[in-house]
């Protein structure tokens, strides 16, 4: 399908007006977003790409004070807005606009729940219109002005094919009848929430790898998060181009206790040694005398009421898994769109013995208690009859 719309890149508040007023035509819109994640530490919108009525918008936040006339459309229930994995943009856009996300399509869901195999967008528009989209400025400044027309051309294609790519994946949904499942997805997705980036006590336990340290190198990999933080915060970087995760977890097993042996670590040219040698060593001495205990990651659950994952619960969840995996190739879908293993570790905890409990389970979803209910059911209760391993 040949590009045929014309696109407007708006940046003043009379342009924005118009653009609103000829979306506001369109019974359904595409969305998507381009922020400076890889470039700051305090994350915004920069961009906002919307398609709809036969033509492409790329309004700029950055040039227009107040977004307010764009909050009604994306409010109003009798415009589809569709988007491609939402969850990012729906946060941000709630974050930095306070905008409410309403009637939601998420074209990446609906691909996964039909058995689409590569569902990125670029690959979504390969397959339906033959049209190989430029990954170039994926990582773009896009806070950096001027935009060079390039980098419109590239913005507005993220907006450009979704309508009808909307269409054209909820027929396949339609025709296998899953439609339940994808609109309580899209529901979900409504509804979630920017949780932040204000540092938490264990959030260095997030770092992929630390929980193979030793608790002396945990303790120096804690306060070397904690420096990260501080300096990424007054630099306005993100976080892993102060310090790497892989630097982080070198330091803390080595535990440099000295300049020279810092330098000998990373080298005279390495960023954190020319810049931040004196405090990532003392960060080191921190970690090394301190006497602050190692706190332990809350429960799935985030209130503390439900005990974590344990051995013991590791047959019944392997016995799911196994089922899981087993009703995915019959569905023809990825093992995670039938039960992800984040529900299938909450009903190995929680051990439902009837359909309420097991709707009470916070993760699992109306339409897997619907369609997959008695099947897990039957396995939790087939091993509580399973004697215990010794």
């Amino acid at each position: 399908m040949a590009m045929t719309h014309d696109y407007s890149y708006i940046t003043g508040a009379a342009d924005l007006a118009r653009a609103v007023e000829h979306l506001s035509r369109a019974d359904v819109i595409g969305v998507d977003t381009e922020a400076d994640s890889f470039y700051s530490y305090t994350e915004k919108v920069c961009l906002i790409q919307v398609t709809g009525a036969g033509r492409d918008f790329i309004i700029d936040p950055l040039a227009i004070q107040d977004l307010s006339p764009l909050a009604p459309l994306m409010a109003d229930r009798a415009v589809t807005k569709v988007f491609h994995g939402a969850d990012y943009d729906v946060v941000s856009l709630k974050r930095d606009f306070r905008f409410e996300i309403r009637n939601l399509f998420d074209t990446m869901i609906a691909a996964q729940a039909v058995g689409v195999e590569r569902f990125s967008l670029a690959d979504l528009v390969e397959r339906e219109f033959g049209r190989v989209l430029e990954k170039k400025y994926q990582r773009h400044d896009w806070s950096s002005r001027p935009l060079e027309p390039q980098h419109l051309d590239y913005a507005r294609l993220d907006s450009h094919y979704l309508p009808e790519l909307r269409d054209r994946l909820w027929a396949e949904v339609v025709e296998k009848g899953r439609q339940e499942q994808v609109l309580e997805e899209f529901a979900l997705l409504e509804e979630r929430e920017w949780t932040g980036r204000a540092m938490e006590p264990d959030d260095w336990l997030r770092v992929k790898g630390s929980n193979r340290l030793k608790p002396e190198q945990q303790k120096v990999a804690r306060e070397l998060y904690r420096l990260r933080d501080r300096v990424a915060r007054e630099l306005d970087r993100p976080p892993f181009k102060v310090m790497g995760n892989d630097a982080l977890l070198e330091i803390s097993r080595v535990r440099p206790r000295s300049r020279d042996a810092l330098r000998g670590l990373l080298g005279e040219r390495h960023f954190l040694f020319r810049r931040y040698a004196a405090d990532v060593v003392q960060a080191v001495q921190k970690g090394i005398e301190s006497e602050e205990s190692l706190t332990v990651p809350r429960s799935s659950r985030g209130d503390g009421s439900r005990r974590p994952f344990s051995r013991e619960d590791d047959r019944l969840f392997e016995s799911l898994k196994a089922w899981r995996n087993k009703a995915a190739e019959g569905r023809g879908v990825g093992p995670a769109v039938v039960v992800s293993n984040v529900v299938l570790k909450a009903i190995a905890i929680a051990r439902p013995r009837d359909e309420q409990a097991l709707s009470q389970i916070p993760e699992i979803r109306r339409w897997q208690v619907q369609e997959f209910g008695d099947e897990l059911l039957r396995l939790v209760a087939a091993d509580v009859l399973q004697p215990a391993k010794k």
